[in-house]
């Protein structure tokens, strides 16, 4: 029913309006009404929605409108990283980044072989809004040169591994496999044997010494230390592979064949992706690195079981290898997997990691000793370390957390977006590979005051420094480093007991090479002077 029939009719109504002053304008209303077409005003409206629609996705962006270097047909981007005419260096694709960020913006956008788009980022809310996306199975790319090996070796792998799996089975890994190394009652119960550790490096440290107090490659004893520790806890016996007199050649080769696998994931990764259709140099390298590692942990492996079986041994060291031996639910080939893991990732991060804090001490002396009184007054109130008194180190945490943020081994973090998301003003459909760069993040001013400089008391204030997303050299949230809270204790273990017995200096200025993680270029030369 019209409007005007229903204000004729309604004599009340129509008085009201008189009263109210409002009638002229209600009767105005109504021959607005009477002389409107509808089929005009919907068709008006329908244009109007149209317009909008459109004029909203002229706006909107898509991921083949991000900025970044040329693509070629099928290679994509990855001649930028070529010897032969590409603008970049394997070894310092650190310092790539941080030229395509200069160049392209904030968001940069990379393609693999067939041409498949992964999209850098280095903005603070945007690395913030990926990392909050995971679920209950986060997804992350895998390494494409291991997965592929892998699955070429079903003699050695029943699938890609906790590092590189997905969904249901990542987290049947996971479950299965981390408990026991993630516990705080483990690391309590291990530090007695960690202290030992530690003084049979601080003998190492004193015993390569030179006439004038230099360790040249140091680098080098930090990844024997890593060796040694992480075998100590995974597999629950000691090595000796920080003997003072004799390098341990099974030791020496396994090291040397996890630094040459990095190297060569990293040349497989960003080298032109010819090695899947035939073998390259670079994948030739990666299986013998790989074969070698395998072979190596199998006889450390089996001859750990032959002890443990013929021993019985209850000690508290064994907890981590027993409980990897005893997952009921997986397969002997994901039990041995996974201590290769553990081991090859257990040596790099810590070996790489304990030379930039140091180094970062050494070259600021008031620093170094702020710790050493620190550490002083701890273990003089206290005696040796415990796990109690090292909640007192906390100047001691937050250079270790200044140093996470200036010189992380792990400087971005990568995931696989489950949900369409807007970065940049870029709308990113789900499945998209994103690479969240939390290094060159945590060196933009806009992050942090004074970003270039080392200041662990930045950490020490109430003020929030905004680094829940940025300061994450373990990754974050479920697919984090199951090992983060051991190489966090051995860390503060090792540098204190350095600091107590030592004045740390270094020779010359770091240099940073990229081995798909961050490190320490050869040869790292520091000066260990007795304290007096």
């Amino acid at each position: 029913m019209r409007l005007v029939n229903i204000i004729d009719n309604n004599h009340e109504h129509t008085e009201y309006l008189k009263y109210t002053g409002s009638f002229k304008r209600e009767k105005k209303l109504t021959l607005i009404f009477k002389r409107t077409n509808y089929k005009k005003l919907l068709v008006l409206i329908q244009k109007k929605i149209i317009y909008v629609f459109i004029e909203k996705e002229k706006s909107r962006r898509y991921p083949q409108d991000i900025p970044g270097p040329r693509a070629l047909p099928i290679f994509g981007t990855r001649w930028i990283y070529s010897s032969w005419f590409g603008f970049y260096n394997l070894n310092k694709i650190h310092e790539a980044y941080k030229d395509l960020f200069f160049r392209y913006g904030n968001i940069v956008k990379e393609e693999t072989l067939w041409n498949i788009p992964v999209i850098n980022i280095m903005d603070r809310d945007s690395i913030e809004k990926v990392l909050k996306q995971s679920g209950k199975y986060p997804f992350r790319p895998p390494n494409e040169v291991t997965a592929h090996y892998r699955q070429s070796r079903p003699d050695r792998y029943t699938n890609l591994g906790l590092v590189n799996e997905q969904g249901e089975t990542w987290h049947v890994l996971r479950t299965a496999l981390t408990p026991e190394l993630t516990s705080n009652k483990t690391l309590k119960e291990f530090l007695p044997e960690l202290m030992m550790v530690t003084d049979d490096f601080i003998r190492l440290i004193d015993m390569s010494r030179n006439a004038d107090n230099v360790v040249v490659n140091f680098e080098q004893l930090c990844n024997r230390l890593g060796l040694e520790s992480t075998c100590t806890l995974i597999l629950g016996k000691r090595f000796n592979f920080l003997h003072e007199s004799y390098i341990d050649p099974l030791g020496q080769a396994l090291a040397d064949a996890i630094s040459g696998q990095f190297c060569a994931s990293r040349d497989t990764f960003y080298g032109l992706p010819i090695w899947k259709v035939f073998f390259t140099a670079a994948y030739k390298k990666f299986i013998q690195y790989e074969d070698t590692i395998y072979d190596i942990i199998s006889v450390l492996v089996e001859n750990a079981i032959q002890e443990e079986t013929d021993m019985c041994p209850v000690d508290n060291v064994h907890r981590v290898f027993r409980s990897i031996l005893m997952a009921p639910t997986l397969d002997k080939r994901d039990k041995k997997a996974a201590i290769i893991d553990f081991i090859a990732a257990g040596i790099k991060t810590l070996g790489n990691t304990l030379v930039f804090v140091l180094y970062l001490i050494a070259k600021h002396p008031h620093i170094q000793n702020k710790i050493y009184e620190e550490i002083e007054n701890i273990t003089s109130v206290s005696g040796p370390i415990t796990m109690d008194s090292l909640r007192g180190a906390v100047y001691l945490r937050a250079c270790m957390m200044e140093a996470f943020r200036l010189l992380p081994t792990a400087p971005c973090v990568a995931r696989i977006l489950e949900h369409k998301t807007e970065l940049n003003g870029f709308t990113l459909p789900p499945g998209s590979v994103i690479l969240c760069h939390t290094w060159l993040a945590c060196l933009n001013k806009i992050n942090f005051e004074n970003a270039n400089q080392f200041l662990p008391e930045r950490w020490l204030n109430d003020t929030p420094c905004k680094s829940s997303f940025l300061v994450i050299p373990f990754g974050y949230g479920r697919r984090m480093c199951p090992g983060k809270r051991f190489v966090e204790l051995e860390l503060q273990v090792v540098l204190a007991q350095i600091l107590q017995n030592f004045e740390i200096d270094f020779v010359g200025e770091l240099q940073l090479e990229f081995e798909f993680l961050l490190a320490p270029a050869p040869s790292t030369n520091f000066i260990f002077k007795n304290r007096l």
